[in-house]
């Protein structure tokens, strides 16, 4: 079932730690073939370090495929030690489980939900040939989440079925910005703050919709989200205030 850990790392500076840092230790915990070394989509994520508390600093992990938790549940074990580019720690816990939502979950009901808010809160980007663009548009967003749901979804649940050449999704607020990093030397845009969707396609098409929206915590949205972009955290719909 999808799932979110945190694993803290005593003494680890988190303004010091690199994206890449952080993506070469994970990596290294779930790429163990070249096949998954370089498949397009991974059944995890990254969270950029940070402080959770102001004497936990550490990042958080998410999983879609359940066979990897027993290998982070190894590989973050007390004892074990961490480098992250200059630093080095020594776990004093093991990782830790902070969300999971079953399969079924998911995909359970009709919410009735026509609107979703979603919190981007790392940069989102997506790739453009050999460029990236950080507009959140309604189709990469939910073809990316579509992807994820039609690879990692176990077998035996109802089929997901979205036809985004219909544009059944529109952006109707947005507030937040444009923030532009360098990864693996290059210049990435992205977008972090906040934007609210809204359907009003027929139901199933609303119900396929929601399903997506439910799996992007888990999942994430766009390019490098094993490298702690993407991040995503669903919020009540909310709308601009009419201008007087």
């Amino acid at each position: 079932m999808p799932s979110r850990w945190r694993i803290t790392t005593p003494g680890i500076d988190p303004t010091q730690v690199r994206v890449e840092h952080l993506h070469a230790v994970v990596s290294s915990w779930f790429d163990t073939t070249t096949n998954a070394h370089r498949a397009q989509a991974k059944p995890y994520t990254i969270s950029p370090p940070a402080r959770h508390t102001l004497d936990s600093p550490g990042f958080e992990v998410t999983l879609l495929d359940d066979t990897l938790t027993n290998r982070l549940l190894t590989r973050a074990a007390p004892g074990v030690r961490l480098r992250l580019g200059a630093q080095h720690t020594q776990l004093d816990a093991g990782a830790e489980q902070i969300a999971t939502t079953p399969w079924t979950h998911l995909t359970a009901g009709d919410s009735g939900a026509n609107a979703w808010c979603l919190r981007f809160v790392t940069p989102t980007t997506f790739r453009r040939g050999n460029s990236f663009t950080p507009w959140p548009a309604p189709n990469p967003v939910l073809g990316g989440l579509r992807a994820a749901w039609r690879r990692f979804a176990p077998p035996g649940l109802p089929e997901l079925v979205l036809d985004l050449a219909t544009d059944p999704v529109w952006v109707t607020d947005v507030d937040g910005a444009n923030q532009v990093l360098r990864i693996n030397n290059l210049t990435v845009s992205g977008f972090v703050g906040r934007i609210r969707y809204a359907c009003d396609a027929p139901t199933d098409t609303r119900h396929a919709v929601d399903r997506l929206m439910r799996l992007a915590p888990y999942a994430g949205i766009g390019a490098h989200t094993t490298r702690g972009l993407g991040q995503v955290r669903p919020e009540p719909t909310w709308r601009q205030p009419d201008r007087p």
